[in-house]
């Protein structure tokens, strides 16, 4: 949509996006990690404990949650009943994505040899736990193998809310909550201008992210013709929140125009005058502020101005000082911080994010559209006209690793595996569809093996 100029609306937002703005001294990085399980019989992790047939307990998310606060003395955070939703750990946030998807939202960080150290000896901790469970976590982005309704949805009000109202508004919004898992990089800006580049860039490279780390290619134990099925999922969750956010690549667009922007989009859920969550009827933030007769008890307060930058779901899109990329598939370690080498490199660089508007930056939306299409079915074999993603792909990894060298970390290294593939135009789920078919007998249990860490 075409935005209009305003004066008011979102004020509060972009006012507080910009009183955010770091300086370069303050700037640092931190990752998010889903990560999906899976038990040894290739059931899903759930929420609650489940009692098997011979009488055994299966732990769930929630007695995990339970037994690391105990070990580790971590505060646990609860939902309104008391039950747990998370921890509050001494290198970042533990929560639960809506299928018991286990997420660590790490703490800024220097660098990523540091969080790499940190989340190495986190999910060392886990698997301490869930190895002799019988439960193993698995490097893919989408559960290969179990159905939406063998997934238990968490206690969350919120997610109960949302997942109702994305079964109205796409396909495939529900195995988005429950079968999808991914690697999102957070990245510190230092001035409303650069903000907007990085966010273009993000979006911009967001094919070629696809290319290089789709990792999904199976659902329900077949092939699904994409490299990234996730992406796909994504696109069939809610048009009207997903994407390439055309929106930002308009003349002099601005925290204000973006706050504009969050302004009028739909809510899925919102919260009252005494922070109840309640489904937000397709509102905008805009007809509550002219209605109050739909949501009675719902003004556009804070809460709700936060929650609108939380419904968002581009690949990639503006926190609170710092923009999130999100255009990366659940990876096995190593391929997880190859890709947060490689968005690092490009988005802390001046030079390199000139380099992506000089090779991008004149496609149109519909070009734009039509790559990351392709991207996601055939990685980096995908061409539009002229432009090959691997050639492009090639430049941004050169040109990314100049830059992690001279930030002097070592972090370049972590590109490696990332850079192997390149070689033979693979990704990781190219990689995986190549053993499944030539060395594994099309297995599907064979390929879960193989991905489980």
């Amino acid at each position: 949509m075409k935005l209009a100029k305003h004066n008011l609306s979102g004020k509060w937002i972009a006012d507080l996006l910009r009183s955010q703005i770091r300086k370069p001294s303050e700037r640092r990085v931190g990752i998010e990690i889903e990560r999906l399980g899976m038990w040894d019989d290739f059931s899903p992790f759930q929420y609650s404990d489940v009692k098997l047939s011979n009488g055994d307990i299966r732990p769930g998310a929630a007695t995990l949650l339970t037994q690391l606060s105990q070990k580790h003395h971590w505060p646990k955070i609860h939902n309104a009943k008391g039950q747990p939703m998370g921890l509050t750990t001494t290198l970042g946030k533990v929560s639960l994505e809506p299928g018991s998807q286990v997420e660590l939202s790490t703490d800024p960080f220097s660098d990523l040899m540091t969080i790499k150290q940190k989340v190495d000896w986190f999910e060392n901790s886990v698997a301490d736990l869930t190895s002799p469970w019988g439960l193993s976590w698995i490097g893919l982005g989408v559960n290969p193998l179990n159905k939406v309704s063998e997934i238990e949805l968490i206690p969350s009000s919120r997610y109960t809310i949302m997942d109702n109202f994305l079964s109205h508004r796409g396909t495939l919004g529900t195995s988005m909550m429950r079968r999808t898992s991914s690697v999102q990089i957070n990245l510190d800006y230092t001035s409303e201008e650069e903000a907007i580049e990085m966010l273009r860039v993000s979006l911009l490279v967001a094919p070629i992210s696809y290319a290089l780390f789709g990792n999904s290619p199976f659902l329900e134990g077949k092939e699904t013709d994409y490299l990234s099925f996730r992406g796909k999922i994504w696109q069939e969750t809610d048009p009207s929140r997903t994407g390439l956010l055309p929106e930002a690549f308009e003349k002099d667009f601005t925290f204000d125009d973006y706050a504009h922007y969050l302004w009028q989009e739909p809510l899925m859920f919102v919260q009252d005058t005494k922070t109840n969550y309640l489904p937000g009827l397709g509102l905008s933030l805009s007809q509550i502020e002219k209605d109050q007769l739909s949501l009675p008890q719902v003004t556009c307060s804070e809460a709700n101005q936060l929650n609108s930058m939380r419904e968002l779901f581009s690949e990639a899109r503006i926190k609170l000082g710092y923009i999130e990329v999100r255009s990366i598939d659940g990876l096995l370690p190593d391929y997880r911080y190859a890709a947060s080498s490689f968005w690092l490199g490009i988005l802390y660089s001046a030079s390199a994010r000139k380099e992506v508007l000089k090779l991008l930056g004149a496609l149109t939306v519909q070009e734009r559209q039509e790559l990351f299409n392709a991207s996601l079915k055939v990685g980096l074999e995908a061409q539009l006209g002229q432009l090959k993603v691997s050639h492009i792909a090639k430049l941004l990894v050169e040109i990314s690793e100049s830059e992690l060298k001279s930030r002097g970390f070592g972090e370049e290294k972590l590109l490696d595996p990332m850079k192997e593939n390149l070689k033979q135009n693979d990704n990781p789920a190219s990689l995986l569809l190549k053993k499944y078919k030539n060395e594994w007998n099309s297995d599907i249990k064979t390929v879960i093996q193989h991905t489980r860490q």
